[in-house]
């Protein structure tokens, strides 16, 4: 079985003469796809294979030929991921917007090379056919994690770039699927820390340690030995759920990430709920 992981590399080493041009073909590129999600909006392709000449010639822009159709077929893209999403409320249904920030390129615009005679550097991606009579070699400079995936798989000669860093795609072989034959799922909540699949519940005491780190002054000893307290609990409980099944081939948890993002903005989280959601995630 394969699984496609991503780590991202800062553009930051770039001199602020490539970072200019960088955001002014991410910009000019954003609008041709917006004209071509205008264009397909009104006009819809059956495939991508009918990108022909006069269909990529439509926007007027300094662009290249090759990346006209790059943006033609992410135009193409993000319609149908609209339409997929809302396909069962096709009253929501809005056209897509993009808005110049990312760009999705092949090898056929952006080729990682070694960097040779530059120490401070580990490779260059060198960006050309994008147009204008642009070229450009942007410094990468690899980090734990892209040698770490590097390592592991292969890398795909596909990236995002943006203004602020490059993303890298690596294919990793993970062995054969299993298929589990004893499994459970669990649900995290505030008021029971685990909701079992089973029908059982566990650490329904959850609420009340919460709540009494949230009584303590901020960085206090108090609120450390509570923290201290909440963690030993969500351990037990973990233990408990394990030894629960005996032989249990999958575990399935929800992932809680960034539950709290924008919660001040528009008043769309209380104080009080943000600190409850950022001590029991």
């Amino acid at each position: 079985m394969k699984t496609l992981r991503s780590t991202k590399c800062s553009t930051r080493f770039a001199t602020q003469k490539k970072k200019d041009e960088l955001q002014s073909i991410l910009q000019e590129y954003g609008r041709v796809v917006n004209t071509f999600v205008d264009h397909f909006w009104r006009t819809p392709l059956q495939s991508k294979t009918e990108l022909l000449k006069p269909i990529v010639d439509i926007p007027q822009t300094w662009l290249s030929a090759r990346l006209r159709k790059v943006a033609a077929r992410e135009a193409l893209d993000m319609i149908s991921a609209s339409k997929e999403r809302w396909k069962d409320k096709p009253n929501k249904l809005v056209k897509p917007v993009h808005k110049g920030k990312r760009m999705y390129v092949s090898c056929t615009i952006a080729e990682l090379t070694e960097a040779k005679h530059t120490p401070e550097f580990d490779a260059w991606l060198h960006i050309a056919s994008v147009g204008n009579k642009i070229t450009m070699d942007v410094p990468i400079k690899f980090h734990k994690h892209y040698n770490w995936l590097c390592a592991k798989g292969k890398r795909l000669n596909s990236y995002i770039i943006t203004e602020n860093y490059v993303q890298f795609v690596f294919e990793t072989e993970t062995g054969p699927k299993k298929i589990g034959k004893n499994c459970i799922g669990i649900d995290t909540g505030i008021n029971a820390l685990a909701s079992v699949s089973t029908g059982q519940q566990f650490g329904m005491d959850i609420k009340d340690k919460i709540e009494r780190i949230k009584r303590c002054k901020h960085g206090s000893n108090g609120q450390l030995r509570a923290k201290r307290s909440l963690r030993q609990r969500i351990d037990e409980v973990a233990k408990g759920i394990v030894s629960l099944g005996g032989d249990l081939d999958v575990v399935v948890v929800e992932q809680l990430k960034n539950l709290g993002k924008n919660g001040k903005l528009r008043r769309r989280l209380s104080k009080n709920i943000r600190r409850s959601i950022g001590t029991w995630n």
